[in-house]
């Protein structure tokens, strides 16, 4: 009986498990349907943005920079922006794009010795370069929780005011892009300084060669310089709210795949526990049966 009373509580507990895995698999489910209609207007106005971009760049020599922030610094230290989440439960999310961080910073530290500092986003992701040698920026940890265009722009107004003073000379971005609900991969996507002619997604980049293939000539008021130099901070402004939006919904989809395996793993145990619970009552049950039966023979006989 006392094995039965086990099982029994098993049952119960791992029920009782599959019932918050399925709540959570359903609320993750919900915040990505809400992201999606966020980030794919974005990547359609994006598309349109660095198209306006790359046309006002027709006629720019691209041998001469274009823009303070596309000049290349001499002294060489790199800033790393790592995008995790705050949250665990959400398979190898985390996994994935720390240990991409980790791999691309031993890479360019092995190629020329650059000094790295990595500004960390998302809880797991500082708890994770804490521990490492890795010279750390804390005051963006909790950037997820804010609004994403307040967001954005603050860590846009403190990248380009670092690039600016010289603090820098290279600014990364490592994220988890979101391909779809069952595919999401580790990118890392220089920030600045800023290359005007590298597209940052590969609709951008299309839409920019079918640009080149056909050649406009536009009147610019006050300058086409002007435009150019609006143009380059709102351009990397959507890189950051891209990368934020795109990095959340990666988890919420990371997320929303485990809890669906970890629901579907609770109903194959409770299948098999089930059946130990039935096999083992059956013994128990035809085990009293036969005592009931030998003790009326006995008393029969006697």
């Amino acid at each position: 009986m006392a094995h039965l009373k086990e099982v029994v509580d098993r049952i119960n507990l791992i029920a009782f498990t599959q019932q918050i895995t399925k709540a959570m698999k359903m609320v993750s489910a919900s915040k990505l349907h809400k992201i999606q209609q966020v980030l794919f207007p974005l990547k359609t106005y994006a598309t349109q943005h660095n198209a306006l971009l790359h046309a006002a760049l027709q006629n720019i020599d691209e041998s001469h920079p274009v823009h303070h922030l596309s000049q290349k610094k001499i002294e060489q230290r790199l800033l790393l922006v790592v995008v995790a989440s705050n949250r665990g439960l959400c398979g190898a999310f985390n996994k994935n794009v720390l240990r991409g961080a980790y791999e691309h910073i031993t890479r360019r530290q092995q190629a020329s010795s650059i000094p790295v500092e990595v500004l960390t986003i998302g809880k797991k992701a500082h708890q994770f370069f804490k521990k490492s040698n890795i010279p750390i920026i804390e005051a963006y940890v909790d950037l997820l929780s804010k609004p994403n265009d307040q967001s954005s722009a603050e860590l846009t107004t403190y990248c380009i005011e670092a690039f600016q003073q010289n603090s820098y000379s290279e600014i990364a971005l490592v994220y988890t892009a979101f391909k779809n609900s069952g595919k999401q991969e580790v990118t890392v996507l220089p920030f600045l300084p800023f290359l005007p002619f590298l597209p940052f997604l590969p609709d951008i980049e299309a839409t920019y060669k079918q640009t080149t293939r056909q050649p406009h000539q536009y009147i610019y008021e006050p300058s086409q310089a002007l435009l150019i130099a609006q143009l380059i901070p709102e351009v990397l402004n959507h890189k950051i709210m891209h990368m934020l939006i795109e990095s959340s919904a990666s988890e919420h989809a990371a997320r929303m795949v485990t809890m669906s395996q970890a629901t579907d793993n609770a109903n194959d145990l409770l299948k098999a526990l089930r059946i130990s619970y039935n096999r083992t009552r059956q013994a128990l049950i035809t085990s009293a049966l036969a005592e009931i039966t030998s003790g009326a023979e006995a008393l029969a006989e006697a």
